[in-house]
């Protein structure tokens, strides 16, 4: 069951991701909780941290615009399978072989919607950054990185 949690947990987070950076709008970004997040999320504080102009706001909007109908039939096809998996713990009583079969498919749908995330970074990072704020995208991906190294010590 951590299983099905996580991997619907990166799923909204890729979907997120998506929806944060298209709508981003950084007029009167204000800091929150320590995290400089602001309103829309660390997509926010990320698009505030690379000074996204409002012209290439609109880029990822129009890329996000274009990758949207794709991404949404992954995540309607993920949130099937997890209604799915839910019906294989009726009352507790689990039926082990189609919850491995149904985790099987969530694995797949996870991972096409990863691939496609990494597809979607990319064009941004190839066609809509400058070369001074993919340095500073590989800084700030490296410092995630690291967090996540932190939180997996625990």
């Amino acid at each position: 069951m951590k299983r099905v949690a996580i991997a619907s947990l990166a799923a909204l987070l890729v979907i997120a991701t998506g929806v944060a950076i298209a709508g981003a709008d950084m007029h009167g970004w204000r800091g929150c909780s320590g995290h400089r997040w602001g309103h829309f999320g660390p997509m926010a504080y990320v698009a505030h941290e690379l000074k996204l102009t409002n012209g290439q706001k609109q880029q990822i909007h129009a890329l996000w615009e274009t990758e949207h109908p794709a991404i949404s039939g992954m995540v309607r096809e993920f949130a099937a399978e997890s209604k799915e998996m839910d019906q294989t713990n009726m009352n507790g009583n689990i039926d082990e072989n189609k919850a491995q079969e149904i985790a099987a498919h969530q694995g797949a749908a996870l991972a096409k919607l990863l691939v496609e995330k990494e597809h979607f970074e990319s064009k941004i990072y190839t066609t809509v950054l400058t070369p001074e704020q993919r340095t500073k995208a590989d800084e700030l991906q490296s410092r995630w990185h690291e967090h996540l190294d932190h939180l997996g010590k625990f």
